[in-house]
Formats: structure tokens, C-alpha cells, sequence
């Protein structure tokens, strides 16, 4: 497998859209308070498990595209940028408006963009954006794409109220909640990002290289839809860890990377326990790693250029 670097790409804008709903984890503990009283779990068991105390939400009738297309205004308006030199379009989010047209068309009507333009979602649960970024950079590396949009907007409200309505049902056991504990960490934002070529934008931020393994045989872990989402939080973390030290490993091996060898970590957010066995593993200092998880939750492929483009406004 070849592994890129990326010698043309830059980061010519990023910004985020930020949940107006601040949703505490006490809060989510008060709704659920019979079915907790009932199976004898302690209160806060949502933050102290997690270390996540607010997440942020939308309404539960805002879509997907909405959010997404907000963060990319902010680009577009900031920057005094040209739409129509937008070549690509990549949506990446978990949610969707709809099962079809795709979201990213939705994306394009919102934002309007011309026709010229080729839009597509990307579903690979949280790791979309960062996917996305890579296909982008690779056409943009290739001269197939001038300039490269990815976005992704997520809503979680609909799950968190599908999954408190299945805990408080009186057949629920712990297992139940324990399979289901994983909603109740997500939050909700949007994010952008416009990549373009370093020779127009040479002060520009530059995507340098890129990595990536799969384990495939993990995917029974976390199962979602519609009717809400189950996880195996402990079994997710075991694999997701050993999957990054694997992943962190073939940088090492091809780039020379080390864990000095970052000023700041910008990772996907999940949880404290998650944060800390990912440090411990790979050999990073927590302190280095931008946390968003605390105050937003897990906000799904959302989360990296959220935390990113909060680093950025933080002057990190």
C-alpha cells in the first residue's frame, strides 16, 4: 500500500458551526433518573465515566446538510471566496437528510455551487472527514481538482431521545444500558474545510502526509440506524486503540514520526478513558492533545476539524 505525501495541498479555509443547545450530562441523567433509580446506577455516572460534561445539540428537526452547509458559509464569506472554483464536494458525515439524494448534494444546492461541481457522500462512521480530506488531496495532488470542499454536520438528538425513551422502558436491564451507553456521549456540529493548491496559496497551512490501516473484522462493535445505536464501548476501545498504535506505528516506519515529533495531537474525540489508554499506548503526551470531548461530546467525523479549528482560533 502506498502511503501519500502530499507535495501541492493546501489548507486555503476551515471553520466550524457550533450546536446552539448546551445538554449537560446531569441533565441527561435527570431524564433518565427511574430507569437509573430502577437498575441502581449512581448519579453521574455519565461524566465520571467519561469526562464528558456538556455535549452540544441541535434541535431534533435540524438536518445534517444544514449544519454542514453553515460551516461552509464561513469559509466562503470570511475568505471573499469564489464558489464557482469549487471542483469537489465531499460530504462525510454519519448522518443524512435522507437515505437518498445524497446529502452532499443537499450540501451543494444550499451552499450554490454550480454544476460544475462533483459532490458525493462518504461513510466510514468518524474517520469521513478524514477520509475525505485524503481522496480530496489526492485529486488535488493528481491536477484532477483545483480546489476541494469536505464537510460533514451531525445531529445526534434524535438518537440521544430514541435511546432515552428505550432506557426507560421497564424491561431495560444494565446490559441494555450498558450497550446503549455510547449514545448518550454524542453531541452535535458542523465543520469545513476548502483545500486548494500551495502554488496559489503559498502561506497557506499545507496536509503534509497521510496513513491509514483498517481492521475490518471490528465492525460488529458498534451497530447504528434509525432506531438507535448499540455499542461494545469496552471491545470499541480494545480495538480502536490497537487498530491507532498499528496505524501510528506505519508513520513511524514511513515518515520517521514519533510522539516528540508533534507539537499538538488533534485526535478524534471520544472519551477520557478512550484519551488516556490512546496516550498510554501510543506513547503521547496528554497534555499535547487538544480536548474537545469535555464540553461537545463525540461529534462523530465532525470532531477532528472541530477540534482543529479550535486550536486554530486559539492561536495553538
Amino acid at each position: 500500500m502506498l502511503f501519500p505525501q502530499y507535495n501541492k495541498v493546501a489548507i486555503v479555509g476551515l471553520a466550524r458551526d457550533t450546536a446552539p443547545l448546551t445538554v449537560a450530562s446531569s441533565d441527561i441523567e435527570d431524564r433518565m433518573a427511574p430507569a437509573m433509580r430502577r437498575l441502581k446506577l449512581p448519579n453521574g455516572l455519565l461524566s465520571s465515566l467519561t469526562g464528558i460534561i456538556n455535549r452540544r445539540l441541535y434541535p431534533p428537526d435540524h438536518l445534517p446538510s444544514q449544519d454542514a452547509a453553515d460551516a461552509a458559509n464561513r469559509p466562503f464569506d470570511n475568505l471573499g471566496f469564489d464558489r464557482s472554483r469549487i471542483d469537489l464536494l465531499y460530504s462525510t458525515s454519519v448522518c443524512r437528510d435522507h437515505i437518498e439524494p445524497s446529502t452532499a448534494s443537499i450540501v451543494q444546492s444550499r451552499l450554490g455551487l454550480g454544476r460544475q461541481v462533483k459532490s458525493l457522500d462518504i461513510g466510514s462512521a468518524c474517520l469521513g472527514f478524514i477520509d475525505g480530506l485524503e481522496l480530496a488531496a489526492l485529486a488535488i495532488e493528481s491536477g484532477l481538482a483545483a480546489h476541494a470542499l469536505v464537510v460533514a454536520g451531525e445531529n445526534s438528538a434524535p438518537n440521544l431521545e430514541t435511546t432515552i425513551k428505550i432506557l426507560l422502558n421497564e424491561n431495560s436491564d444494565r446490559n441494555l444500558f450498558y450497550r446503549n451507553f455510547a449514545s448518550l456521549t454524542l453531541g452535535s456540529g458542523g465543520a469545513a474545510m476548502i483545500l486548494g493548491q500551495v502554488d496559489e496559496y503559498p502561506d497557506a497551512p499545507r496536509l503534509i502526509r497521510s496513513v491509514s490501516r483498517s481492521d475490518a473484522e471490528a465492525n460488529h462493535l458498534c451497530r447504528g440506524d434509525s432506531g438507535g445505536m448499540e455499542t461494545d464501548s469496552t471491545g470499541l476501545m480494545a480495538a480502536g486503540v490497537a487498530l491507532a498504535d498499528e496505524t501510528f506505528n506505519l508513520g513511524r516506519e514511513h515518515f520517521g514520526w514519533s510522539p516528540e515529533f508533534f507539537d499538538l495531537y488533534i485526535c478524534h474525540q471520544v472519551s477520557a478513558a478512550n484519551t488516556k489508554k490512546l496516550c498510554q499506548t501510543l506513547g503521547l503526551d496528554e497534555n499535547r492533545l487538544v480536548k474537545t470531548y469535555p464540553d461537545y461530546g463525540n461529534m462523530g467525523p465532525v470532531a477532528v476539524p472541530f477540534t482543529l479549528d479550535l486550536a486554530r482560533e486559539n492561536g495553538l
